[in-house]
């Protein structure tokens, strides 16, 4: 069903799907969803990412679009750009304030309106921000679109690792393309040796760590983030590994 979704919808002129997931929530998949989608820009790749957090949709935030609207025409779905990246997100047909409530059924009848209504035109990678954890959403986007490479990201925190542990098992089952792993918030836990003996036993590509960001918090989006020359580099070396992975693996 995922190749005829993506020949028969708005994802035809998409060269590459990439999936960004975590085991655990709060270990800044969506901030590495953000990030990705900056250093693809700036290798020079057209690039959209989809919020399908539905739960903490908060891609717009990140990337400075949270008060922009999707432009919809004859029941076509038109992204937000900005600075040249493409946006979708549930956040932007709801308020902040407003709850967002799906039983299983619902959130997977959304997803495939999403996917098949929304016109994202020629792109080289669409970036699809997973929920996480292993639940509908993520299962119905594993049945329904083939994803062309997973990236993994967690804390080395001993729950993150065994949350991991279980979205890895998940995504072989599925036969699903693991490009490797992110480290995030490096500086902030101990337990090396527990880290180390995870990749050993999970034999997965590590891609890079990156430190906690306190500017973060200081800025109004990661854009912002890019003028910092320290935090620049992670954003190129994220961007480069991705590319070779991906190249090497298609």
């Amino acid at each position: 069903m995922g190749n005829l979704l993506k020949k028969h919808s708005g994802l035809r002129d998409v060269r590459f799907i990439l999936a960004v997931g975590s085991g655990k929530g709060g270990v800044g998949k969506s901030t590495l969803c953000a990030m990705l989608s900056i250093a693809l820009r700036e290798a020079g790749y057209l690039v959209g990412i989809l919020d399908l957090d539905f739960y903490g949709p908060n891609i717009g935030i990140l990337l400075g679009a949270e008060k922009e609207k999707p432009l919809i025409e004859f029941g076509k779905i038109k992204p937000v750009i900005v600075k040249g990246i493409k946006i979708l997100s549930l956040a932007f047909f709801t308020s902040e304030r407003e709850g967002i409530f799906m039983r299983g059924p619902m959130a997977q009848s959304l997803i495939k309106e999403l996917m098949e209504k929304t016109e994202w035109g020629p792109l080289d990678f669409l970036i699809l921000d997973l929920p996480p954890g292993t639940g509908d959403i993520f299962l119905t986007v594993l049945d329904w679109i083939s994803l062309d490479g997973f990236i993994l990201i967690t804390t080395a925190h001993k729950l993150s690792l065994s949350d991991a542990k279980r979205t890895l098992n998940l995504l072989r089952e599925s036969n699903v393309p693991i490009l490797g792993i992110v480290k995030n918030m490096s500086n902030l836990w101990e337990g090396e040796k527990e880290w180390e003996s995870f990749l050993k036993e999970e034999k997965i590509p590590f891609l890079l760590s990156i430190p906690f960001i306190k500017n973060l918090s200081e800025k109004e989006n990661l854009e912002a983030l890019t003028q910092i020359p320290e935090i620049k580099e992670i954003f190129k070396t994220l961007g480069s590994k991705i590319l070779e992975k991906i190249f090497r693996i298609h």
